[in-house]
């Protein structure tokens, strides 16, 4: 069918004809990592002694990036090259591109291409809520915990990080997590870059946590 809408109960826009999904593409377990301590990073949640870039992480490029934290784990996503505790989780990546299967229910657009099906539905992320930072919370002084449960994935892409230099000066920024019994902490260190209070302080920040039914 095309022409079709069906909204969730709090009013927000579900499954549309004009519009496709993301649906999960792959996934893969962050285990190893390199350069254990290269950055000195002390913070409330946790410093860096343990924590190194990922190896062989997934790049940044179009596909929007999940991640399930195991628990004790410590991250910053920092684009296509996060930087983490060993086995710290399990990152998912979904697109826009996947290709959709035919089942039941099908959706079609005024083209008539398949946008969505009950059965590609299971490949969708289901989003439960917000991890909600919220407008002036003073992130480079105090820890920001809130209990997002076990087994969700953060959507990383929507986490900023950077990590990195100029050959000479070496710096960090960015949101740092740690994880612990479904609690998801965060706090903003930083080194010869700029604050949270410089940057996302007067705005807060949402980032989604989703389950993903097929993993």
């Amino acid at each position: 069918m095309s022409g079709f809408q069906t909204y969730n109960t709090a009013g927000a826009l579900v499954v549309s004809s004009d519009y496709t999904g993301t649906y999960l593409r792959d996934s893969k377990v962050y285990a190893a990592i390199t350069d254990a301590g290269f950055y000195n990073i002390s913070t409330p949640i946790g410093n860096g002694t343990d924590m190194g870039y990922v190896s062989a992480p997934y790049p940044a490029d179009g596909n929007l990036l999940w991640f399930k934290f195991n628990n004790g784990a410590k991250m910053m996503f920092n684009g296509g090259q996060p930087y983490g505790t060993a086995n710290a989780g399990t990152m998912a990546r979904t697109g826009v591109d996947v290709a959709t299967t035919s089942g039941y229910l099908d959706v079609f657009n005024a083209a008539g291409a398949l946008v969505w099906s009950a059965v590609t539905a299971a490949k969708i992320p289901r989003i439960l809520g917000f991890f909600d930072i919220p407008a002036g919370y003073d992130l480079d002084n105090s820890v920001y915990s809130q209990n997002i449960g076990t087994g969700t994935y953060l959507l990383a892409s929507a986490a900023p990080s950077n990590l990195g230099g100029d050959g000479g000066t070496s710096g960090y920024s960015g949101l740092m997590f740690s994880f612990s019994g479904g609690v998801l902490n965060a706090f903003w260190p930083r080194q010869n870059q700029r604050t949270w209070a410089a940057t996302m302080k007067n705005y807060g920040m949402r980032i989604p946590y989703a389950i993903i039914p097929n993993l």
